[in-house]
């Protein structure tokens, strides 16, 4: 929406109106000399042009962008996870759960299907526990990959990086402090956790998508368990299934939470607000996302059925097409937002 009224001098983001045409005009030169040059190819020169409009737009939001995946709701897009400050506290039933049963030094079972959340919540349990003193916490990365050796190599690892050993005089061959012997690798792992529970630590391994691991891993997850590694496995009610027919014993081990409740319209804006402010490097203090009206929220909402993933993909594309509006009207930035009308408008970049 372009909203027509007087505006002050300044942007909402700080920027005076004076400095965020002049950039706008600049772009615009920019487009206009390329058009007259010999273009490289038409795809390379559309990404090259769509990208620095986005940045542009991000710019004139008061943040700062070197490539489109810093932009607000690209979280998934780079190399990272999600920065704790855009995680919205959503479920505090599952919260409160899963926080008991880690306390009272369970296996536990987070089942939930495909964008509700699961591995935004891995990402907290993995930043805080490890700044907790009463936990050696380590991941297994690529599940689809690992191996029972790379399984009980990564539990070692973790409690070496801790200050932890084990006795190499007790196996045959070690190699960069791993039992080159599986079975020794899985003894090692007995000797490692009684070393990390007599000083009064939990030693947690934190498995994801369950639902793609091989099946010849479910049992040395069981042996880990069963040596006194705490198991925090997540994945989807396949992954669950899975688990329950391949591995029983494994399964009846596990305390369950399954089924992460949905985002609600007050949970969309609070996404939203967090990503804008994260973006502008400013704290989230319980503010209104201004550049998404409330009808959009409650649109997003009504659209995505409070799925996490896709709640962030709408976003991400009504953003694009505010981007888009922005650079045709040549409005300033306040008089731009995003209402659930936005999704209609042409999507193009021409003026």
């Amino acid at each position: 929406m372009v909203d027509d009224t007087e505006q002050p001098e300044t942007s909402g983001a700080g920027q005076s109106v004076s400095e965020v045409m002049d950039r706008l005009e600049s772009l615009r030169s920019e487009e206009e000399e390329r058009s007259e040059s010999a273009t490289a190819g038409v795809l390379l020169d559309q990404l090259q042009e769509v990208e620095q409009r986005l940045l542009a737009f991000g710019e004139a939001l008061g943040g700062t962008a070197d490539t489109v995946t810093d932009l607000p709701f690209t979280e998934e897009a780079g190399l990272d996870h999600m920065p704790e400050p855009l995680y919205v506290r959503h479920d505090t039933e599952m919260l409160n759960q899963v926080t008991s049963w880690l306390l009272q030094d369970q296996h536990i079972g987070l089942v939930s299907p495909y964008g509700t959340g699961k591995t935004a919540f891995r990402e907290i349990v993995l930043r805080d526990l490890s700044k907790h003193e009463g936990f050696v916490i380590t991941h297994l990365d690529n599940p689809r990959e690992t191996t029972p050796r790379k399984l009980y190599q990564t539990v070692l690892t973790a409690a070496y990086a801790a200050g932890y050993s084990i006795d190499q005089r007790n196996y045959s061959q070690v190699r960069d402090g791993i039992p080159w012997a599986t079975a020794e690798a899985k003894d090692a792992v007995h000797e490692i956790v009684r070393r990390v529970r007599d000083d009064g630590k939990t030693l947690l391994l934190v498995v994801d998508e369950i639902e793609v691991l091989e099946a010849d891993l479910l049992s040395p997850l069981q042996v880990a368990g069963d040596a006194g590694v705490r198991l925090f496995l997540t994945g989807t009610p396949e992954g669950k299934r899975r688990v329950a027919e391949i591995r029983g014993t494994l399964d009846s081990r596990l305390r369950y939470y399954e089924g992460i409740d949905p985002f609600s319209p007050d949970d969309v804006a609070e996404y939203a607000a967090r990503s804008l402010a994260y973006f502008r490097d400013e704290p989230y203090e319980g503010q209104t996302p201004d550049l998404f009206t409330r009808a959009a929220i409650e649109d997003i909402h009504e659209r995505t059925g409070g799925n996490p993933r896709d709640i962030r993909i709408e976003c991400r594309e009504l953003f694009t097409r505010a981007a888009f509006v922005w650079y045709r009207t040549g409005q300033d930035i306040s008089r731009i937002q995003i209402t659930p009308e936005l999704r209609h408008r042409r999507f193009g970049m021409g003026r």
